[in-house]
């Protein structure tokens, strides 16, 4: 990457503003990943004459649709709501103006409780027993049960979300095609063999293998630091959910250093106090040894997010969500992430529709990267002493005037 001029300083000690040069040059790279992230729809690809998109029951029959979450988590109910629209404008679904869907939840159960009960179409059942949410089900061996209902024979596709649920769910335990979404990198994780090829013709994983690795340049190309801190779950799925790889891979190459702590995660709700005292003790250390903060997707409730992340705003210290807007709403200082969920939930859409019309998993697209989203948080630019250049506040999609843990900007 090219080299980066050396930045003015903010005379009250906050952290470096972006020069004229350093700003043509952020921007310029914003439009390189905007270029870069040109959707890839399955439609792109040359399919089979024989199957194509057209709205079809299962031989008189609904095709009939299950699902598996990791827990409950915005991304994946606003996955599946992308989904829920791409069916939509193709023809497979229709009547579901009474579905409630707001920005920002997590709660997927609802939505399907609400598929089931209504008729929304003549060719998809979204089966009422089989929902999954792993981390709320009981029992040491949650995704057991999941491949015991898949043994039964009566499920047609299966809708996965989260690397944990994708695991549970792709395998040759059952025959039964599988559409994985939301993973923080499933070929790393092991759902699927390849970018380009899952290795199972019943397996099809969404894939965005340099999401992290965008946000992370573009986050060190603003700051220029040092030390990038990151908090990780203490598994090796934790390492991949967080990104560490690939944030070593991209600062090496800058000249920088990532500077990791492992957690526990809460086991069940009376343990979340624990988790959040650690989670603290953690990020006070980090803001004595880091100049930049990678806020990684950890399970933090919004309302606490401010009280965790005062030792990075006392140290000047700018905080980057990976998750995106509704962390920076609360009290990250920037993200760039996914603009919205309507071009993975048309491209998903598209999968979901040739796997149940029998083509194979391994000849379907998987890679699609999102067009990037800027978010940026005032009060907090303020509070660290960040002065954002108007060309910033020019390209940013999202501007928060002040820290709002609650529902509405």
């Amino acid at each position: 990457m090219v080299g980066l001029p050396e930045v003015d300083r903010d005379l009250e000690g906050g952290v470096s503003v972006l020069n004229s040069g350093r700003v043509r040059l952020f921007i310029g790279l914003l439009v390189i990943i905007t270029i870069l992230a040109v959707p890839v729809f399955a439609s792109d690809k040359p399919q089979d004459a024989k199957i194509n998109l057209d709205p079809s029951d299962n031989q008189g029959h609904k095709f009939r649709l299950a699902y598996c979450e990791t827990e409950p988590f915005t991304n994946y109910a606003g996955t599946f709501y992308g989904l829920l629209k791409g069916l939509e404008k193709l023809g497979w679904i229709s009547n579901i103006e009474g579905l409630e869907y707001i920005q920002g939840q997590s709660d997927t159960k609802a939505m399907w409780n609400w598929l089931a009960t209504h008729d929304v179409s003549p060719y998809l059942e979204f089966v009422g027993d089989a929902h999954f949410t792993l981390s709320l089900m009981e029992g040491e061996q949650p995704e057991t049960m999941v491949i015991q209902r898949l043994q039964n024979q009566d499920i047609d596709l299966i809708i996965g979300m989260g690397t944990r649920a994708g695991k549970a769910v792709a395998n040759d335990q059952h025959q039964v095609p599988v559409a994985v979404f939301s993973t923080s990198n499933a070929v790393r994780s092991g759902i699927i063999k390849e970018e380009n090829d899952s290795g199972n013709p019943h397996v099809w994983a969404h894939m965005d293998s340099r999401l992290y690795q965008r946000q992370i340049s573009v986050f060190h190309d603003i700051f220029q630091f040092k030390k990038m801190g990151m908090v990780y779950e203490n598994s090796s799925l934790g390492r991949i959910y967080a990104a560490v790889d690939d944030a070593h891979y991209v600062l090496a190459e800058q000249g920088a250093k990532v500077v990791t702590y492992p957690i526990q995660e809460p086991v069940d709700a009376d343990d979340r106090e624990r988790y959040y005292a650690d989670l603290l003790r953690i990020h006070q250390k980090l803001a004595n040894e880091v100049d930049a903060m990678y806020l990684t997707m950890a399970p933090i409730e919004s309302a606490r997010l401010p009280q965790l992340l005062e030792p990075f705003y006392a140290k000047k210290i700018p905080v980057f969500s990976q998750l995106g807007t509704e962390e920076v709403q609360c009290g990250a200082l920037i993200s760039v992430a996914r603009a919205d969920f309507t071009g993975i939930g048309q491209f998903g859409a598209e999968n979901i529709i040739y796997l149940l019309k029998g083509k194979s998993a391994r000849e379907l697209p998987q890679v699609f990267e999102n067009v990037p989203h800027i978010a940026l948080n005032l009060e907090i630019a303020k509070r660290i002493g960040f002065k954002p250049p108007f060309e910033i506040l020019l390209v940013a999609d999202e501007i928060f005037q002040r820290v709002d843990t609650g529902s509405s900007n």
